[in-house]
């Protein structure tokens, strides 16, 4: 494997995302240089176009309050669905497999009250190193939920 310096600079040039750099703020260091940022399982770039969107969501919400689920500019009651075919892209999976929709918290919750079926025997909970608190959280209250000890049913993998 090429690790020289001329190499890396060689696949940055024929990089064809490249251009999407200058879609997003890049943090800046203490001498004011861009950072280098692998942090995108949460919270990835900030997009520039961000703000413009966000705005555009507080004004409906100003002018509109709870009409806004059916007449803001991007109705909030079928949002999911603006989302459902590029998503689905992503994944790889067909439209009709693919919802977009609440937070990773709320999502591992209702996994875990669909899904999760404990016994005596088999109660445990296996999760990532260092979750969000909220995780934690709806970890513990499935456990609780279901007559179990969060101390001795929460197992977190330390990698």
């Amino acid at each position: 494997m090429n690790t020289s310096q001329l190499y890396a600079h060689t696949q940055d040039q024929n990089d064809s995302l490249a251009t999407f750099r200058d879609c997003f703020h890049i943090p800046k260091d203490v001498q004011g240089k861009d950072t280098i940022y692998f942090c995108g399982n949460s919270l990835g770039l900030m997009p520039k176009s961000a703000t413009e969107y966000v705005t555009q969501e507080l004004e409906d919400w100003k002018n509109l309050g709870v009409e806004g689920h059916f007449h803001a500019k991007n109705p909030w009651m079928p949002y999911h669905e603006f989302l459902t075919k590029n998503m689905s892209a992503i994944v790889g999976a067909k439209p009709s497999e693919v919802v977009v929709m609440n937070s990773l918290t709320v999502n591992l919750h209702l996994l875990m009250v669909s899904f999760y079926r404990p016994t005596p025997k088999r109660y445990k909970i296996l999760f990532d190193y260092s979750p969000f608190p909220s995780d934690r959280y709806a970890i513990a209250s499935q456990l609780n939920f279901h007559g179990f000890d969060p101390e001795a049913g929460m197992i977190e993998c330390n990698h």
